[in-house]
C-alpha cells in the first residue's frame, strides 16, 4: 500500500467511527424520550382517572335535592373543603365511608408504586398507597379543591360559590416536569 491508499483507509476509518459515535448518541437520546414519554403518559393517566373519580362525585354533600337555584342558597354549601369525619378515600377495612362530594378530595396524598422490594417502605404522609405492577416510576399525587368564581377560574374565591376547582398535581423523582391538572365543577340546575 502506498501513502495514498493509507490515507484513504486512515479517512475512511475516521468517517465510519463518527457515524458510530453519532449513531450511538441518536438511540441514547431516543431511548431518554420513549422513557420520558411512557411516565409523562403514565402520569397524565393517573391524573384522569383521579380527576373523573372526583367528578364523579357530588358537587357538595349539603345539596341533595335539586332544590337550590337561587345564589342566596350558595350559604348551604359547605364551608370547609376538606374530607368529613368518618371519611376515609377507599377505605378496604368498611370503618369510614368512601368520599361523597369533590370537596373531599381536598389535601389527598396518593402514591403510586411498583411492586418492587424497593419500594415495600410505607411512604411518610400518604393517605393512600397503590402497589402498581410493572410501573417504572413512582409517582407522588396531591390535590387541592378550591371555590372559583365565574369570570376568574385561575383564582381562588373567598365566599363559597357555586363553581369548584380540583387540581391535581403529580410528581416522579424520575420525571423532569410536574404535571398540574385542573378541572373545574360546577352545580348547574
Amino acid at each position: 500500500m502506498n501513502l495514498g491508499q493509507m490515507m484513504l483507509v486512515l479517512l475512511a476509518l475516521i468517517l465510519l467511527g463518527n457515524l458510530v459515535l453519532n449513531s450511538n448518541g441518536t438511540i441514547i437520546e431516543t431511548t431518554d424520550v420513549i422513557n420520558t414519554s411512557e411516565i409523562d403518559i403514565a402520569a397524565v393517566s393517573i391524573a384522569t382517572s383521579l380527576v373523573e373519580e372526583a367528578t364523579g362525585k357530588l358537587f357538595d354533600e349539603a345539596i341533595t335535592l335539586p332544590a337550590y337555584t337561587a345564589l342566596t342558597d350558595v350559604t348551604q354549601l359547605s364551608t370547609t373543603l376538606a374530607k368529613d369525619g368518618g371519611e376515609k378515600y377507599r377505605d378496604t377495612t368498611a370503618a369510614f365511608e368512601d368520599f361523597d362530594d369533590v370537596d373531599d378530595f381536598n389535601g389527598l396524598f396518593i402514591v403510586y408504586k411498583s411492586d418492587l422490594p424497593s419500594d415495600s417502605l410505607a411512604t411518610p404522609g400518604a393517605d393512600w398507597e397503590f402497589k402498581v405492577k410493572d410501573i417504572r416510576a413512582k409517582y407522588f399525587v396531591r390535590t387541592k379543591v378550591v371555590y372559583v368564581e365565574a369570570t376568574n377560574l385561575d383564582g381562588v374565591s373567598s365566599v363559597r360559590t357555586w363553581h369548584k376547582k380540583l387540581t391535581v398535581t403529580v410528581t416522579s423523582p424520575t420525571s423532569k416536569d410536574t404535571l398540574n391538572f385542573p378541572a373545574i365543577m360546577s352545580y348547574w340546575n
